[in-house]
C-alpha cells in the first residue's frame, strides 16, 4: 500500500512536469514503465498461484522499487529541466 501511494504521488508530479522534458525522455520512461508494470502483474498473478511462497513478496516490492525510483529519477530530472 506504501508503495502504491508514493507511486502515485511520483506519477501525479511527473505528469505536472511532463512538458519540461524531452520526447525522447518521456518515450523512455513510458517505455521502462510499461516493462516494470509488465513485472508488477506477473509478480502478482505468481503470488496468486503460490500465496504461500516467501520469496514472491520480496520479488513484487522489489520490482515496486524499481518503479519508485524510475519515477523519482524522472521526476528529478523534470525538476532540473
Amino acid at each position: 500500500a506504501e508503495y502504491r501511494y508514493t507511486v502515485e504521488t511520483l506519477e501525479a508530479e511527473l505528469a505536472a512536469r511532463r512538458s519540461t522534458l524531452s520526447p525522447v525522455t518521456i518515450q523512455t520512461v513510458e517505455q521502462n514503465l510499461v516493462i516494470i508494470d509488465e513485472a508488477i502483474a506477473e509478480a502478482r498473478r505468481a503470488l496468486a498461484a503460490d500465496p504461500t511462497s516467501a520469496d514472491l513478496p520480496l520479488l513484487l516490492s522489489g520490482v515496486y522499487r524499481q518503479k519508485v525510483e524510475l519515477l523519482r529519477q524522472a521526476v528529478d530530472l523534470a525538476a532540473r529541466s
